[in-house]
């Protein structure tokens, strides 16, 4: 044997006795994973002046993964390019977009170092928000498909739903002894994940600020370990513990409770049903129960800061046992408007269930939806402030065609339950949850715009 094929053969044998040693195997060539750049959402909603952040993913390809990471626009070290289809409605610098006139400009991403695709449709609004306006829409129109707001498909138990002043939608849903929140754009695509409010109630009291610049949602919470039914925001039958009415700022993916909120408000220890506000008039509407009654209260947004302040404690054994908390007495303000009212009067019709589904007020009256799923049709009443009953137990148009909700695919079989009602710039939207054919099948979530 020569000595160059004995030197050859000694090199492979060392060579597969270092792989047996170390348990490797020889890695296969492969070309460098890039890494990559997305948008987070199809579409988006901005105001004519407004500067904000380009909604983008950025992520890194580390060890094997993708891991999230900040991207650095004012530097751009990856040359990542952003255009607009209509810079003269909607420009893009250093990451930031701005809204310069109305008008739909559509954004695309490229860049030759990362992974970049998508594309971002970007509506320009004139900014209404020193405007109010007035409802006067008929609830008793027949549903169309260009009702739909929200895209069908989205299998959840919603409890409530709300908007805000981009067109981004957030969904209440109950969870065990939890409520949930989530945020979903307007292809109905989630953004991050739920919000979780362990002593939140039910879910079905929940109200977006529609025109703040932040997310902000109110609703009610207890202090104690009230859970039934996930603790219905008034119902208080079992237990000393007290509920308060709750302003939160929408956090993704944070598990926060009441006496962690933003700012806490007291008006009787049952707190409040619902707690639904009216930025547009500066109005916040409350459903208590209170000397055996059923009650209304309204205020001005702007007074009830003015309160003189409470001190409650957490009974709740599970969190925050003893904590002390400071809210505003709403008992030390002058509220706006103040009636008891009998629900079954403004709830209950020939084939309804009478179960409130939503309360919501708008300008100065307030308008009640009640109905369960396999009723004729969801039923509306509208109040003014000082109790009186303007519209009595209207069929809501949407709700009554069986034939048409099967036909455009809202329910399998005609059930249709009405899930919570607001009013913003003068535009209703109705929530529902249909399909309930068999048993297995899951409940389909729906939110409709009247024309």
């Amino acid at each position: 044997m020569s000595a160059k094929l004995f030197l050859a053969k000694a090199a492979a044998a060392l060579s597969a006795a270092a792989f047996l040693l170390t348990g490797c195997s020889e890695p296969a060539p492969s070309e460098t994973v890039k890494d990559k750049m997305t948008f987070l959402q199809n579409e988006c909603v901005i105001f004519v002046g407004e500067e904000v952040a380009v909604p983008v993913s950025y992520q890194v390809f580390d060890r094997g993964v993708f891991v999230k990471a900040d991207y650095d626009f004012g530097g751009n070290p990856l040359d990542v390019n952003i255009i607009s289809s209509n810079p003269e409605v909607a420009s893009v610098s250093s990451g930031k977009i701005k809204g310069l006139k109305e008008g739909n400009a559509v954004l695309s991403i490229s860049s030759d170092k990362i992974q970049a695709k998508g594309q971002l449709t970007v509506t320009v609004k004139e900014n209404e928000d020193a405007h109010t306006s007035t409802f006067n829409q008929d609830i008793t129109q027949p549903l169309t498909a260009d009702m739909i707001a929200l895209p069908l498909g989205l299998q959840t138990g919603m409890q409530s739903f709300d908007i805000d002043r981009r067109g981004r939608f957030y969904m209440s849903t109950e969870d065990a002894t939890s409520m949930r929140v989530c945020a979903l754009n307007m292809d109905g695509s989630t953004v991050g994940a739920d919000m979780v409010l362990p002593s939140g109630g039910h879910g079905d009291g929940f109200s977006i600020e529609y025109d703040a610049d932040d997310v902000y949602f109110w609703t009610s919470g207890t202090m104690g370990d009230h859970t039934d039914n996930g603790g219905y925001s008034g119902g208080k039958a079992n237990g000393p513990d007290v509920r308060l009415i709750c302003r939160h700022k929408f956090k993704p993916g944070v598990t926060e409770y009441a006496e962690e909120s933003l700012e806490q408000f007291y008006l009787n220890d049952n707190g409040a049903r619902f707690a639904d506000v009216d930025t547009e008039h500066d109005v916040i509407a409350l459903w208590t129960y209170e000397n055996s009654s059923d009650y209304i209260y309204v205020y001005r947004l702007s007074e009830i800061r003015k309160a003189k302040t409470i001190t409650v404690k957490v009974t709740r054994e599970s969190h925050n046992q003893g904590k002390s908390v400071t809210a505003y007495n709403l008992k030390t303000v002058t509220p706006i408007a103040s009636f008891p009212w009998k629900r079954k009067g403004v709830t209950t019709g020939e084939t309804n269930s009478g179960a409130v589904q939503g309360l919501c007020v708008y300008g100065d009256k307030i308008y009640v939806t009640s109905g369960a799923k396999n009723d004729e049709a969801t039923l509306m009443s509208v109040m003014d402030f000082s109790g009186n009953i303007l519209q009595k137990l209207v069929k809501v148009g949407v709700s009554a065609d069986k034939q048409q909700l099967i036909k455009l695919n809202l329910s399998s079989d005609g059930t249709f339950e009405p899930e919570g009602v607001h009013i913003r710039k003068g535009q209703m939207y109705l929530g529902f949850v249909g399909d309930y054919p068999t048993s297995g099948s899951k409940k389909h979530t729906c939110i409709i715009k009247l024309k």
